[in-house]
């Protein structure tokens, strides 16, 4: 019987992302192991036949600790398994899956690429080195006629390096996460004015709740009744996570409220109109905007990979980066519009077609087993 093996850095990514690809593959009767940095994430997982294992890694901003004790791990917990399948995420996961696998024989390795966040668009030289370095490492090195590769956005499969895996037909472009449509559900919108704009994301700078805030700013001062509620906690790993102060500030600004994290996602949906992520780049596809559009809510988002293709798949907005003036601008043809059920309703369709985890879970298996 195969054994699937989930490799990724952290257990809270994959508890909030990927546990229902775990849960499909032990109600098929396959073993399931996820080697991981556990923390208190893990605790919530589900189902509870899934075997964990705790890993030596620790996230620590740009330099990472127990990456070598780690694949030394994951080696030999897989030289001890039946049949292993490895699906591992990531950057982190296409390093320590790689080499972890480079002596053994006849593992089938999956490879998610991820969102890269702060590494992919820091001005740091050591993270340019980096950008340059991780397409060479996985054309090279990880990939291999036995591996298969899904990405969450077109662009990924050139930056990553994936042109001749992609000419092979070892890669596919999934709907990110994906999500359940039955626990995601529609609701009517509030009444307006307000429009009440949603910003769901960690508080770190590449996600871009800065802007966010500078544009509400604008379109209230030009007389538009519009409200912005910003849901997420910080992120202390993460080198450009906001300061206690600079939050602060953010939420002294009129018309804007902080929420901490949210556990009931759309109940919080059903109190707003509008989802809102003007993200620097560095995604793969937000999961905050596929639970947005799957509770019928339209998408306004920035012109990098995967948020844009989202965000013009499902009929939403799309500003230039870092462009807070076009934003104000977008936000106030957003107040005055008549179509925001209409275009909800058409988000809720698309993700429900081709954003599932159901849809997911197809071309997962299809990797692990075929």
């Amino acid at each position: 019987m195969p054994t699937v093996v989930y490799l990724i850095n952290v257990d809270w990514f994959f508890v909030s992302h990927f546990q229902h690809l775990a849960r499909r593959a032990l109600s098929d009767g396959n073993h399931v192991i996820l080697a991981a940095q556990l923390g208190p994430a893990s605790s919530t997982l589900y189902p509870r036949g899934l075997v964990l294992v705790d890993l030596p890694f620790q996230r620590n901003g740009i330099r990472p600790k127990g990456l070598a004790a780690s694949v030394r791990a994951v080696e030999d917990l897989l030289a001890q398994t039946t049949e292993p399948v490895v699906h591992a995420f990531g950057l982190f996961g296409v390093l320590v899956g790689a080499l972890a696998t480079r002596r053994l024989k006849n593992v089938r390795c999956v490879y998610t690429i991820t969102g890269r966040g702060y590494a992919s668009v820091a001005r740091e030289p050591s993270m340019r080195l980096m950008r340059t370095l991780a397409p060479l490492f996985i054309r090279y090195l990880a990939d291999d006629d036995n591996t298969r590769w899904m990405v969450e956005n077109n662009a990924d499969i050139a930056q990553s390096g994936l042109d001749r895996a992609h000419r092979d037909g070892r890669v596919k472009v999934v709907g990110g996460a994906g999500v359940d449509p039955d626990v995601f559900v529609s609701s009517a919108l509030p009444a307006r004015p307000p429009l009440r704009i949603g910003f769901v994301a960690r508080l770190i700078w590449s996600k871009g709740l800065d802007i966010a805030v500078r544009a509400v700013a604008m379109a209230r001062a030009r007389g538009c009744d519009v409200t912005l509620t910003v849901a997420g906690q910080t992120d202390d790993s993460n080198p450009r996570a906001f300061t206690k102060a600079e939050l602060a500030k953010f939420a002294a600004a009129p018309g804007v409220q902080f929420v901490g994290k949210v556990q009931d996602i759309p109940e919080f949906w059903r109190h707003h109109h509008v989802a809102f992520l003007p993200s620097r780049g560095g995604e793969g596809l937000p999961k905050s905007l596929l639970e947005a559009a799957s509770c019928a809510r339209p998408i306004l988002t920035s012109r990098v990979p995967g948020c844009e293709e989202l965000a013009n798949a499902t009929n939403g907005w799309v500003i230039p980066v870092e462009d807070a003036a076009a934003a104000a601008d977008t936000i106030i043809e957003i107040a005055a519009s008549q179509d925001l059920e209409a275009r909800g309703a058409f988000a809720r369709s698309v993700i429900k077609k081709d954003y599932s985890e159901t849809k997911l879970w197809e071309t997962a298996e299809e990797f692990y087993f075929k």
